[in-house]
Order: structure tokens, then C-alpha cells, then sequence
């Protein structure tokens, strides 16, 4: 590892150190200003360091190495992982309607309206999402846009792609969805189902019955 993804790599307990220094400012004098404080290291530190970070060292996606040099995508991982080891500060956000869409969004996803969000739910890359309209994801769904895995080019390789779910979609309990998923538009995606990398899940189609046509076409006659 660099010396630079050895820096990174402490970002995590710097975020940590930094929100409960705040929360005990505030536990013995609970004002305005301490209860800011702690809000603003709890979310917006780790967002405007992502931002930096992407200025600096831009994540894109494909495969990429991450046993020499630096990664940028071990460097953004970093900076949200307080925010996966300790899920319940966005399972606050996904109590009140359209917070967390719009948390998502501050991050870099495409993410559209009436989007019912469980309060179980496991977020890997808060950057690469792209959400379609009125999707609804169930119970414990676990939803990641990159897997590590061995590579004769890298050796140790990381490969990122965005996660794409089309308008009116489902996405059912206990799902694992990996990078590269595209759900398209009005698909229902079974409970306990594992989306590997670059699946596809095709939409239904809307059926239209015979006698549906045969009374519109008399009417046109």
C-alpha cells in the first residue's frame, strides 16, 4: 500500500474521533452550536471529502489494480466507511420521506421520486446509483457497485460500474445486487435473489387481452 493509502486508511477513526468530540461537547453543554457540530461531522464532513477527493483522484468506472498504487476507489470506500460500519446515522435519514433520496443524490447518484426505502438497508457506494421513479426496495436489500477479485493484469483488481434500476421497479427483501446490475423499467426482482455483476433483469411487458382488442377495435370502427 502507498503512503497515501495508508493516510486514507485512518480517514475512518479521524470521522469517528471528530463526531464523538462533538457529541460529548454537546452532552455537557447541550446548545445549538455542539448539536451542529456533531450533524456536520456525521454528514457533511465525509460528503465535501468525497467531493475533494473526486477533484483530486477521481473514481471511474471498470477494473482497475489496488495492489500497487493508489486506488481511488479504496480511498472513496474509506471516506463512507463510517457510514457502513455504523448504518443507523442514514437509517435516521430513511425515517422521513425523501431525505436519504436526496442524501444519495448529494453524493453523485441519479436517483428519482417516490422512492419507498426500508430502513434495512446495506449501501456499499453512495456515488453509483442511477434510480429510476416509484422503485420500492425491500426488507435487508444489499446493493454494491464494485467486487474485489484476483486479475492476471493487476493481480489484486477492483472493478466498479454503476447500478442502474429503471422506473416502477421492485427490488425484493434479502437481495444482493453487485456492480454493472441494470433492472429495467416495471421489473419485479424475487426476494432473496443475487444479481451478479452486469445481470440483467428484464421488465414485464404489459399484456394486452384479446378481448381488451376486440372491444377497442368495434369502438374504432
Amino acid at each position: 500500500m502507498t503512503f497515501y493509502g495508508k493516510l486514507i486508511s485512518l480517514f475512518p477513526i479521524l470521522n469517528v474521533t471528530l463526531v464523538l468530540s462533538a457529541l460529548i461537547g454537546f452532552i455537557v453543554d447541550p446548545s445549538l452550536f455542539y448539536g451542529l457540530e456533531t450533524l456536520f461531522f456525521i454528514y457533511l464532513f465525509p460528503l465535501i471529502c468525497f467531493h475533494l477527493h473526486q477533484i483530486i483522484c477521481p473514481l471511474n468506472e471498470g477494473e482497475s489494480g489496488i495492489g500497487s498504487g493508489y486506488s481511488a476507489w479504496y480511498g472513496t470506500h474509506m471516506i463512507q466507511n463510517m457510514h457502513i460500519t455504523f448504518p443507523m446515522f442514514e437509517r435516521v435519514l430513511r425515517l422521513i420521506p425523501g431525505v436519504f433520496s436526496t442524501w444519495l443524490r448529494l453524493w453523485g447518484s441519479e436517483v428519482g421520486k417516490n422512492i419507498h426505502w426500508t430502513t434495512q438497508l446495506e449501501l456499499a457506494d453512495r456515488s453509483l446509483l442511477k434510480i429510476g421513479d416509484n422503485c420500492v426496495f425491500g426488507y435487508n436489500v444489499k446493493i454494491s457497485s464494485h467486487v474485489v477479485k484476483l486479475s492476471s493484469k493487476y493481480g489484486m483488481a477492483v472493478y466498479v460500474k454503476r447500478i442502474s434500476i429503471g422506473n416502477n421497479s421492485l427490488i425484493g427483501a434479502l437481495t444482493g445486487m453487485a456492480p454493472g446490475v441494470v433492472v429495467e423499467e416495471n421489473a419485479l426482482v424475487p426476494a432473496q435473489s443475487s444479481l451478479y455483476p452486469d445481470t440483467v433483469v428484464e421488465g414485464r411487458k404489459k399484456k394486452v387481452k384479446p378481448t381488451q382488442v376486440s372491444e377497442e377495435s368495434s369502438e374504432l370502427m
